[in-house]
């Protein structure tokens, strides 16, 4: 696509093969080339632009999501990360303490991690604790957090003295990205639902809320078995989510089809990396950008799906401010899975410095 100056420049090169003169600066015929090679370059700004939309190799953001409708797909949508939290009282109280819905709990630090809790409950006279349903206050994975991690009562109750999870918050994830739902409208196109084959089983999985990603194993367990394994972002799904699949698929399966279905096992894999960053990036942001580029590489690699280190490398090379980079040693930097399981990291680690030549 040619840009403004190469525009105007032809037009004022033709203007003087034809007249024999050139354009004198800040004249009429200047100003009017200018305005209509401003004119010109904005269509072919907008012509690139429609080109780009009309395939779903190229297109993004909402008209990525026009294709996915051709295809009977959608987005899938940031989820709140939920869980269980404990709150304590002082010891053998006299009278019932009740937590009301929407008590907000939090983990520790400045930017700490917000749950709100789902129903009220009461914590019985003689009692000290009391467990509550909680969910996160934002969507996305932020809301995945370790046992122990959420210990802050940001709402006030007299007679509650502290909050704790004795399990980790799970399940949240984040709005699904243009490649991770690219790569689906392409499979889509690919691998053509029947009503009978693996790719209807594993659309049907798909259209369950929570469930990012599924793999089909047929005839796994002998002759007329399906296995369907399902996760949800980086994590497993409980159990309800996985009985819930479970039950649209039994309703919806081909007849005779021995069908069953499992959450997906996490596979664990360490990522080295020592990043050059370029100069006048800051190292945290540079080293955060790596981790989100990983991180959405990763939920686009689906159940069954190996991560190599051209999968990690492109990830990591395609964030701004990465100059290069080099793998540290003493991490598996690759992760080969089976069918039934996924990729996930347990300890990433970056080092990074500013190029300074």
């Amino acid at each position: 696509m040619d840009n403004y100056e190469n525009i105007l420049a032809r037009m004022k090169d033709r203007y003087m093969q034809i007249s024999g003169y050139p354009v004198p600066e800040l004249s009429d015929i200047d100003i009017r080339m200018k305005v209509l090679a401003g004119e010109i370059y904005q269509n072919e700004v907008n012509l690139d632009f429609v080109k780009r939309q009309i395939s779903p190799l190229t297109a993004t953001g909402q008209y990525l999501d026009r294709h996915a409708s051709d295809r009977g797909l959608t987005r899938f949508p940031a989820i709140a990360a939920s869980g269980m939290v404990k709150f304590f009282g002082v010891d053998g109280g006299s009278r019932p303490l009740t937590i009301p819905q929407g008590t907000v709990v939090s983990t520790s630090g400045v930017n700490g991690v917000r749950y709100t809790t789902t129903e009220e409950v009461v914590m019985a006279s003689g009692t000290n604790e009391i467990s509550a349903p909680c969910v996160a206050s934002q969507a996305g994975v932020l809301g995945n957090t370790g046992t122990g991690k959420v210990n802050v009562l940001v709402t006030s109750i007299v007679g509650i003295v502290m909050v704790r999870n004795y399990y980790p918050m799970r399940g949240g994830c984040d709005a699904e990205t243009d490649e991770s739902l690219r790569k689906r409208i392409l499979d889509a196109h690919k691998y053509i639902s029947n009503g009978a084959n693996a790719a209807y089983y594993k659309q049907l999985a798909l259209s369950v809320e929570g469930i990012t990603s599924a793999n089909v194993l047929e005839l796994a367990g002998g002759a007329g078995t399906v296995d369907v394994y399902v996760a949800s972002g980086r994590a497993a799904p409980d159990t309800a989510k996985v009985n819930q699949v479970r039950n649209l698929l039994l309703a919806n399966r081909c007849v005779d089809a021995d069908l069953s279905v499992f959450p997906a096992d996490p596979k664990s894999f360490t990522i080295g990396i020592f990043a050059t960053v370029k100069d006048g990036y800051y190292h945290s942001d540079v080293q955060q950008g790596i981790t989100d580029s990983i991180n959405e590489m990763l939920i686009s690699r689906g159940v069954g799906e190996s991560v190599y280190e051209y999968h990690i490398g492109s990830a990591v090379i395609n964030t701004e401010g990465v100059e290069s980079f080099e793998w540290l040693n003493g991490y598996d930097n690759r992760c080969v899975v089976n069918p039934e399981e996924f990729a996930n990291i347990s300890n990433l680690h970056i080092d990074s410095l500013v190029n300074n030549t």
